[in-house]
């Protein structure tokens, strides 16, 4: 269609609002679309803000497609690179889409998020703390003792507003 023909000139913001959106609504666009989006997404990766990072990558996550492995190197580095801009949700999103699609993180990535998530961690909410170290625990990553006492701590202040789903996830990646 249209949209796949004029992929190029596609900005990023509409890339990644258009592959939220499919998500969202629960459709997987057809091939070609899919195609021409993530190359696009590919091509601006170095122009994405953390939230457009997390988002679209959390938009794939939860199409339950394939996504390029060009795409998913070029947002793992522009997250990298703007890690300590990233607010608790967005890397709570992050790094859950990566470990719904089964993505071995980078090392500098997960490194870079653990140090933000520690930094920022008193103002998770339940679901992100859950979201990320379960996340952590699929992806098979140790986390680093300071983000460990930093989750468990907003765990604590947090107990009372965690949903059932929220405390299995948690005892089961700190187990």
């Amino acid at each position: 269609g249209r949209a796949t023909a004029t992929a190029g000139d596609f900005k990023l913001q509409e890339v990644e609002n258009l592959l939220q959106a499919f998500s969202t609504m629960g459709i997987t666009p057809d091939a070609g679309l899919l195609e021409a989006m993530q190359g696009q997404a590919t091509v601006t990766a170095r122009d994405f803000k953390p939230q457009e990072v997390a988002n679209l990558v959390w938009a794939l996550a939860t199409m339950d497609i394939e996504a390029d492995e060009l795409l998913l190197e070029a947002m793992q580095g522009q997250a990298t690179v703007t890690a300590r801009d990233f607010k608790p949700q967005e890397v709570a999103n992050l790094v859950w889409a990566l470990a719904k699609m089964g993505v071995k993180a980078d090392a500098r990535l997960l490194e870079a998020v653990q140090g933000r998530a520690t930094a920022t961690a008193r103002d998770f909410l339940p679901q992100g703390v859950s979201n990320l170290v379960w996340a952590l625990a699929t992806m098979g990553v140790k986390a680093d003792a300071r983000l460990l006492e930093a989750v468990q701590g907003r765990a604590t202040a947090t107990a009372r507003d965690f949903l059932p789903q929220g405390v299995s996830n948690l005892v089961w990646a700190l187990a």
